[in-house]
């Protein structure tokens, strides 16, 4: 039976009306219904065994993945904490027994749970919930903690005194820091006209052109350049090229003192060459490994040693034994006190202490002094004193000849120099004024007279003499008498020589005085009591 009109209106009011309803209902349990909590950051823990990782959650392997150093793996992560966590390292070096503890970060940004139980060490880093780092992959602390290591490399890059930059793959620079920076201003004043006032986009390019690098390890290479700074002043830098990727890192030592040091040295040493090259005094330098590094001709000349072998760099003993096997060293008896005397020679030569003169078999004679140089090298020094050793002998042998000559002349005669010092006289003289042993001694004329007074009377002839063997100017011979202690009677005559020098005689009053003469060689003690008349 179909519905009225009226019975349909109603039946779709109240339907209508039941559907509002159910829908704000529904409305309402939605809005009220409690809000579901994101979702928790991820943490970084890490579990360690003593000293030695164990395991670590995906946040806390990629913040290992960028330590770098050396030690453990503590040690790296605790020194990476140390400043976010002021007194970590402290606290997990006195760690006793099992417990927890906690560390809150500076700034507060978070703490650092700390559990240790049975050996094993798990750190916990807990950021803070309402920071917005908590949503990030790696937690807030451990970005901080990156933020300060990025900070302090920067600043060491920055404040470095030594030149540091960077290159891309195309040879742009592409960073440098401040050293270079004001390097590359000083030279830009120096070559180019100042720039405009309001220049400030101003970028260095690359200051050292295309410099010859050499290997100098994996990855490394190292060259020495310089760089013009003006006319008249030039740079030197030893750069270290490190690649890095495609892209390379310049680092650039300042090394202008240790170049002019270099070259001052070299200019030294080539003077010292030039002048050892014009002495007549073989020398020879060995370092010290005791290897021949420095000779000049007149080594070669006295010795004859091959040039190809000097210049081979010989040992000392080598040098030696080549000397040796060319009669130019003293031969000893046998070979093992060869060995002996070479070990001594060089220990002498190192404390400065050798010179001796070697009389060779060809009649040659040289003298050889050992030399200290620093950095324990040694240096000897060659000398032909044959001339000379010659003239002594000479010289000698004439001074023997002459004394022989005195001894035979019945006159008591000695010689005095300019200064006064007694150089010759002959038997009778000894024999007469009563000389000691080693009357060969140098002594005075002061010396002589006041023995003479001992032994004679008192006379003015003995100050006249002092006053004419030390007077300048022409001088003329004269003669005068002496009376002896025991009465007799004593004639002198003083006689001047050639150069200052002054001729003393003296002869007793005795008719028997040739006879002095004749005796003077057989005994002092007979010639003496010839010249005392007894």
């Amino acid at each position: 039976m179909p519905l009225s009109p009226l019975l349909s209106l109603l039946l779709v009011i109240c339907v209508s009306t039941l559907s509002a309803t159910m829908i704000v209902v529904l409305l309402g349990r939605m809005t009220s219904r409690p809000k579901t909590a994101p979702p928790p950051a991820p943490r970084s823990v890490f579990l360690f065994d003593g000293d030695c990782l164990i395991d670590a959650s995906a946040p806390a392997r990629r913040l290992l993945d960028r330590l770098d150093g050396v030690g453990t793996e503590r040690d790296l992560l605790t020194g990476l904490l140390e400043h976010r966590f002021p007194g970590l390292g402290a606290r997990l070096r006195n760690l006793e027994g099992d417990g927890q503890s906690r560390l809150e970060a500076r700034g507060g940004i978070g703490r650092i749970e700390i559990e240790h139980w049975d050996g094993l060490l798990r750190l916990t880093l807990c950021p803070d919930g309402t920071s917005d780092l908590t949503r990030e992959a790696v937690d807030a602390i451990a970005f901080a903690a990156l933020q300060d290591e990025l900070e302090t490399l920067r600043c060491i890059g920055e404040d470095a005194p030594q030149l540091i930059w960077k290159l891309d793959p195309e040879g742009r620079l592409s960073w440098a820091n401040r050293a270079y920076m004001r390097l590359a201003e000083a030279r830009r004043q120096a070559h180019d006209p100042p720039c405009p006032a309001g220049d400030v986009d101003w970028m260095p390019g690359e200051l050292f052109e295309a410099p010859g690098f050499e290997p100098a390890g994996p990855d490394r290479e190292r060259c020495r350049t310089s760089l013009s700074l003006g006319e008249a002043r030039r740079s030197w830098f030893e750069i270290t090229r490190i690649k890095r990727g495609a892209e390379h890192v310049h680092f650039a030592l300042d090394v202008t003192e240790v170049v002019e040091a270099e070259q001052a040295r070299r200019k030294f040493v080539q003077t010292l060459t030039k002048t050892f090259a014009q002495l007549a005094i073989g020398l020879a330098i060995f370092d010290r490994d005791r290897k021949l590094v420095m000779f000049n001709p007149a080594f070669h000349d006295l010795t004859g040693l091959p040039i190809a072998f000097l210049s081979s760099r010989p040992q000392v003993q080598c040098v030696l034994d080549r000397l040796r096997d060319r009669n130019m060293l003293p031969e000893p008896k046998d070979y093992t006190s060869w060995r002996e005397q070479v070990a001594a020679l060089e220990a002498q030569a190192a404390r400065g202490t050798y010179c001796e003169t070697w009389s060779l078999p060809g009649g040659q004679t040289y003298r050889v002094t050992g030399r200290p140089h620093p950095d324990g090298a040694v240096a000897f020094l060659f000398e032909n004193i044959s001339a000379e050793i010659s003239l002594t002998r000479h010289f000698r042998a004439g001074l023997d000849t002459a004394r022989a000559v005195l001894d035979t002349l019945p006159e008591a005669i000695a010689v005095f120099s300019a200064g006064g010092t007694r150089l010759l006289h002959n038997g009778v003289y000894a024999a007469l004024w009563d000389l000691p042993e080693g009357g060969l001694a140098e002594i005075g004329l002061t010396e002589e007279i006041a023995r003479w007074q001992a032994l004679v009377a008192p006379s003015p002839v003995l100050g006249e003499l002092r006053d004419f063997a030390t007077a300048f100017g022409e001088r003329a011979e004269w003669c005068d008498r002496l009376r002896l202690n025991d009465g007799r009677g004593l004639s002198c005559r003083f006689t001047p020589l050639p150069g200052g020098a002054t001729l003393a005689s003296f002869w007793p009053d005795a008719p028997e005085a040739p006879c002095i003469a004749a005796r003077a060689n057989g005994g002092a003690e007979s010639a003496l009591v010839r010249a005392r008349g007894g």
